[in-house]
């Protein structure tokens, strides 16, 4: 009985160079995925630390421009202080307190000055004028002390940026409603509605409180909105206002990574303008 040799075929060079090729296209592409992937995950790490400084950063304008023309911490019995508010008023030597929008260096309305009352006395000292600003170098700076609020120039002023951060572009706008409190205080129909939130306030009537009339706020189109000044006779006003910040920054060792923050701020110390009889 005769055995048949075993015959064993291995695979040809062609087969082996086909094989290694496909083997490289397939490593090829996973390492270019691998290398988006890690592009695409550092891209979001530096945006995501942009963010957080510029989010920092805007969150310090918006906690301290909210304590513009702060006075008191006790109205009820310091009227006095509340009107005037000698940090919502032009001093003696043009040494103004009133909050302000500058241009300075390049840019347009990227300064904000204001003042407020930070330890508690009488006057007004040049370490409670405060404001932001942009540099020229690309910083955030804000204002440690100033002699009034006329310009952008004067004043101790350092920075708040970080070295990895440049500030490409901040501006302001201030936006103001005059409330008329005097219409507030007064019933003149005697029908239990004040004034300004009273259908006529020159003839009663009844019920008072239809639709937002008599609800005790002021609505839109009410006469508690309305304050206007022209010498015959004035009512007393509050000023009541708030302010847009916007805040563009880049990384200095990347500026394709680049973000834009904004925020409006309501001012909380409204501004009182007495009556004028």
């Amino acid at each position: 009985m005769s055995i048949s040799p075993r015959v064993e075929n291995g695979a040809t060079l062609i087969e082996l160079l086909i094989g290694m090729t496909v083997g490289l296209l397939v490593t090829t592409g996973a390492l270019g995925i691998l290398i988006l992937s890690l592009q695409a995950q550092n891209d979001n790490i530096k945006l995501a630390r942009l963010n957080q400084d510029l989010r920092a950063m805007l969150d310090i304008m918006v906690r301290d421009i909210r304590r513009a023309g702060f006075v008191t911490n006790d109205p009820e019995n310091n009227h006095d202080l509340i009107d005037p508010n000698s940090f919502f008023s032009t001093m003696p030597g043009g040494a103004t307190t009133e909050i302000a929008i500058y241009s300075y260096g390049a840019g347009n309305a990227n300064c904000f000055v204001y003042a407020y009352n930070r330890n508690l006395n009488d006057t007004v000292d040049s370490n409670e004028r405060y404001g932001f600003r942009l540099a020229n170098n690309g910083e955030l700076e804000m204002r440690r002390s100033g002699d009034t609020n006329e310009n952008c120039s004067n004043g101790s002023w350092e920075t708040l940026t970080e070295p990895e951060v440049e500030i490409t572009g901040l501006s302001f706008v201030l936006s103001s409603n005059s409330l008329n409190v005097t219409s507030m205080m007064t019933d003149t129909d005697g029908d239990g509605c004040l004034d300004g939130d009273d259908q006529n306030p020159n003839v009663a009537s009844n019920p008072c409180d239809t639709g937002n009339y008599g609800n005790g706020v002021c609505n839109s189109g009410e006469a508690c909105n309305t304050c206007t000044r022209d010498g015959s006779p004035d009512p007393a006003c509050l000023s009541v206002r708030s302010v847009n910040i916007v805040i563009n920054g880049r990384l200095r060792g990347d500026e394709s990574v680049t973000q834009t923050l904004s925020e409006q701020v309501r001012i909380r110390n409204d501004r009182f303008i007495p009556a004028v009889p």
